[in-house]
């Protein structure tokens, strides 16, 4: 039981790395896509300086990069992914239980892809090309108030809409995954103890 608890806790503290980094991503008013989304929309605004707001732009897509190469815990990293070297899919530790009085360990399989924001084969979700750039390289610095220039502007934000949507998603698959090995490492946890009273109670049988 001691090794499970073990491997549940390097699941749990691989998930949660992976996880805080994907929340941190999606951003809020202050930073990440949510911001980035905020600023394309004002950049809409006849007349407004795109190239002081392509600045910003251009610290979040930095500040998301450097999160994503960041999450790291004990070798692995599913956001910034090298293909050859990052493994599709992954097996956590997930669950311990008694059928007909076997032990069995459980797992759960992740595919890898579905993680992952960057790729060195550009196919993650924020540096895959869509159009005339990914969610990395948009620039608008040189957007004038032109319908056809606007209408990149649009694209540009429906793009990162969508981006928003798919590492949201990603976040809420590792947030239940998350919960699952949680609720299972209390469970061995208790069971350990159980296991220890037990041992002690015979023990102190034995002596007597």
């Amino acid at each position: 039981l001691s090794a499970v608890s073990d491997s549940l806790g390097l699941s749990a503290a691989t998930v949660d790395t992976e996880y805080t980094a994907l929340t941190s991503v999606v951003g809020d008013k202050t930073g990440g896509l949510t911001k980035l989304q905020a600023l394309l929309v004002e950049a809409k605004t006849a007349g407004i300086d795109r190239t002081k707001i392509q600045a910003d732009i251009t610290q979040i897509q930095q500040q998301m990069k450097g999160t994503a190469d960041a999450a790291t815990f004990n070798g692995v990293n599913w956001l910034s992914t090298v293909t050859g070297t990052t493994p599709p899919t992954f097996d956590l530790v997930s669950s311990f239980s008694r059928v007909g009085g076997t032990p069995t360990v459980g797992k759960i399989t992740l595919t890898i892809a579905n993680y992952s924001l960057y790729s060195s084969t550009q196919t993650g979700i924020l540096d895959k090309v869509s159009g005339t750039a990914s969610v990395n390289t948009i620039d608008i610095s040189a957007v004038d108030d032109s319908a056809a220039q606007q209408t990149i502007l649009d694209g540009y934000i429906a793009q990162v809409t969508a981006a928003i949507n798919s590492v949201a998603s990603a976040a809420a698959d590792l947030g239940a995954v998350k919960n699952r090995i949680s609720t299972n490492t209390e469970f061995v946890k208790t069971l350990m103890d159980s296991v220890d009273r037990g041992v002690g109670q015979l023990v102190d049988a034995d002596m007597n």
